[in-house]
């Protein structure tokens, strides 16, 4: 079996999540691809000396959750990451009902995993493309 590298993994996942976010079906699907892709990019972003969007994402709701708290004591980086991953392990764990908005889910995964894409970019000869663009200029619900 011939090997390959996971970041060509990863873009193929992207490249599947941007497809099925713009059909528009298969949410679940799309959101678990990104998902997917926004992890590999991330792990190669942290390799690399920079600071992956979920960890981004996590270190900033750990110091706004401070500013929530009764006693300004912050959450933890395992309970923060917990709810910016909610939806994509409430999917993949356990039973019974999933209750979110699965597109909307997809949508903050694929900007993830772009914004992780973009910053390797910078290490690796990787291409925009015109399906990644579109998502980028695209009007989207607030």
């Amino acid at each position: 079996m011939p090997q390959i590298e996971r970041l060509t993994v990863a873009c193929e996942l992207l490249d599947e999540a941007l497809r099925l976010y713009f059909e528009p079906r298969a949410n679940y699907a799309c959101l678990h691809l990104a998902g997917a892709a926004e992890e590999i990019f991330g792990a190669y972003v942290d390799k690399h000396g920079g600071e992956s969007a979920f960890a981004n994402h996590r270190r900033v709701g750990v110091r706004l959750s401070a500013y929530f708290s009764s006693d300004g004591t912050p959450s933890s980086e395992k309970a923060i990451g917990d709810v910016i991953n909610f939806a994509k392990n409430n999917t993949k764990h356990g039973h019974g009902l999933v209750d979110f908005d699965p597109r909307a889910e997809a949508q903050e995964l694929l900007e993830r995993a772009l914004t992780n894409y973009y910053q390797l970019m910078n290490v690796f000869d990787l291409p925009e493309t015109e399906s990644m663009r579109r998502f980028n200029t695209e009007p989207r619900p607030a």
